[in-house]
């Protein structure tokens, strides 16, 4: 930027009558991101979770490189690295990502920007979005007869019910009910990882918990009747319940 000065009376030194300034004018970018995930999703779903960057700056970003980690609470669910290079004034770069929902939450997602070009504001070269999880888990229920120790009145037999939950999430207020057919007797009723009660022919299995990956055994003994007893055929159902939604409940008898 140059000035300069003039007069009508003669000067004897014009060759000081201009002056210039020079101005260096640095580049300034200000790369911002965002990281978007769903409010809330169900437990052993699959979602998809939006990534943004975008240049606020005047200047053209050179070298961007962008992250997202996304987390649970047993560790990392999944990352990522974008290599973007250059983003003009206002330029977006949008990516996206999923990752299958764990059985528990909150579930948090962190997104970080870098550039090479000087920046305005740093403050938002990270974004984060938390999601809460809606619990699932898949329950079933096994049941295994013994063959009598005899064909009298007297002669016993058990049943072994075996409940197990594939999860993804753990298995609140689990109830087991087997009602036994007339004709059987119930001896004795025991739990392996559940408190057993029974009322007459009705036995009950309870746990307030069962993990993901758990199983549980309920095992009733009988006794025959009579002497015909042994000869007939019974049908015995066991089944089971929890507070937790279970997305197949087909398998739950």
């Amino acid at each position: 930027n140059t000035a300069s000065i003039t007069s009508t009376t003669p000067d004897p030194t014009p060759t000081n009558n201009t002056s210039t300034a020079t101005v260096t004018v640095e580049p300034r970018a200000d790369v911002v991101t965002t990281v978007d995930v769903p409010t809330n999703a169900t437990a052993g779903s699959t979602i998809t979770a939006t990534v943004t960057f975008v240049n606020q700056g005047t200047s053209t970003a050179g070298d961007v490189t962008g992250t997202v980690l996304i987390s649970g609470p047993g560790g990392t669910l999944t990352t990522a690295v974008y290599t973007i290079g250059t983003l003009a004034p206002g330029a977006t770069s949008t990516q996206t990502i999923s990752f299958v929902v764990p059985g528990s939450g909150p579930v948090s997602a962190t997104s970080t920007v870098t550039t090479t070009t000087p920046e305005s504001n740093t403050a938002n070269n990270s974004g984060t979005d938390t999601m809460t999880v809606n619990a699932s888990a898949d329950l079933t229920v096994v049941k295994t007869a013994s063959t009598p120790n005899g064909t009298g009145a007297g002669a016993t037999m058990s049943f072994a019910i075996v409940v197990s939950n594939a999860g993804p999430s753990a298995a609140a207020n689990v109830t087991v009910t087997d009602v036994v057919p007339a004709g059987l007797n119930v001896l004795s009723a025991s739990g392996n990882g559940l408190t057993v009660s029974v009322s007459g022919n009705s036995i009950t299995g309870t746990t307030a918990s069962l993990a993901s990956g758990a199983t549980a055994t309920l095992t009733i003994v009988v006794s025959l009747s009579n002497a015909t007893s042994a000869t007939l055929g019974y049908t015995n159902t066991a089944s089971i319940t929890s507070t937790t939604p279970d997305p197949t409940p087909t398998n739950n008898t």
